[in-house]
This record gives C-alpha cells, sequence and structure tokens, in this order.
C-alpha cells in the first residue's frame, strides 16, 4: 500500500474541509451544532450511557460546550487531556475546573486521570471527515486512534453535514466509528 498516496489524500481533504469551515461564521457553526447535538441524545446508546466520554470542542468543530455541562448533571462526563502523544481521560467537574491544556489550548480538566475505561459507554469523537462507511479522519497527531484501541465503549464520529465525504483514505490504525451524527 502506497502511504506517501494516502498521506497526500488526507492532507488535501484537510485543506478542503478548512476551506469549508471559514465559509461560516463561528455564530453559524454554533447554530448548525444544535441539530446534531439533538440527534446525538435520540440514539439509544447515548440514552442508555452512564458514563460518556465528550469532547470540548474547538471553535471550528461541532460545539460541545453547553452539550458538556448539560450532560455532566445527568451522566458521568469524561474529557480527553493531551499528555505528550496520548490522551489522559479525565472527569469534567464544572468549568470552574478546567485548566489550559498543553496542545491547541483546550480547556481540560484539572484532577486525577479517570482510569476504570472499561465504565465508558459511548464516545464522542469529533473529527475532520467521515464517510458513509463510519471511516473518520482526523487532524492526523493518531491521538484518537491510539486511545481507541483500548477502548470497547460505542464510537460516535460527530461533524457538520458537509463533512461527510462519499470516501475517505484510511490506514491501518484509523479506527472505525460504530455510527455518525451529523
Amino acid at each position: 500500500m502506497d502511504t506517501t498516496n494516502i498521506d497526500d489524500q488526507k492532507r488535501r481533504i484537510r485543506k478542503e474541509i478548512k476551506l469549508m469551515k471559514q465559509d461560516y461564521s463561528i455564530k453559524q457553526l454554533k447554530e448548525m451544532s444544535v441539530p446534531i447535538l439533538k440527534k446525538l441524545e435520540e440514539l439509544p446508546e447515548f440514552e442508555e450511557a452512564k458514563t460518556v466520554m465528550l469532547y470540548w470542542s474547538m471553535s471550528d468543530e461541532v460545539f460541545s460546550h453547553d452539550f458538556v455541562c448539560k450532560w455532566a448533571s445527568k451522566k458521568k462526563v469524561i474529557l480527553p487531556c493531551v499528555k505528550g502523544q496520548t490522551l489522559d481521560l479525565k472527569v469534567f467537574k464544572g468549568t470552574e475546573n478546567l485548566i489550559e491544556g498543553e496542545n491547541y489550548g483546550i480547556p481540560e480538566p484539572d484532577g486525577p486521570v479517570f482510569m476504570d475505561e472499561d465504565e465508558i459507554d459511548l464516545i464522542l469523537i469529533p473529527g475532520v471527515a467521515f464517510d458513509k462507511e463510519n471511516n473518520r479522519m482526523g487532524r492526523g497527531k493518531a491521538y484518537y486512534d491510539r486511545l481507541l484501541q483500548s477502548l470497547s465503549a460505542f464510537k460516535v464520529g460527530i461533524c457538520f453535514d458537509f463533512q461527510v465525504l462519499d470516501h475517505v483514505p484510511i490506514d491501518e490504525h484509523d479506527i472505525k466509528m460504530n455510527c455518525i451524527v451529523y
């Protein structure tokens, strides 16, 4: 398999999606996020989940800040925290307990690492692009791919509709989603 070709394709797609996102204001992206998160809430896997791993969104992702705060009072919410080349998992205990993360400046929960990975019922995963076969393409750092290898939870990719393509290039370490919400 020619991995340089895959890397080139991924680079091209990342660039194209980034340009598409620039067509929308942050306000528009936030508004577009509302029905997407409503669909997520209606998934039986989400309704039944007691412990969920969500994410604290960057400005160009499906906006999750209010969603995280809303569900933290009803479920145990875990957020990923960048630690070197890996993601540590920590319990979200309110916005007052967030500190600036080491990468991208994404706020992360302060506190001990959450070790009961088997307790996680559902993981919500942002991505740059997804396809109809539930393949995910991230930002290229493979943080989620490394983390997901050891987690058996139901994996939900989340994105805006223009991020769902007919096909995204994948290689052997790319982890498939169980479903995609957009």
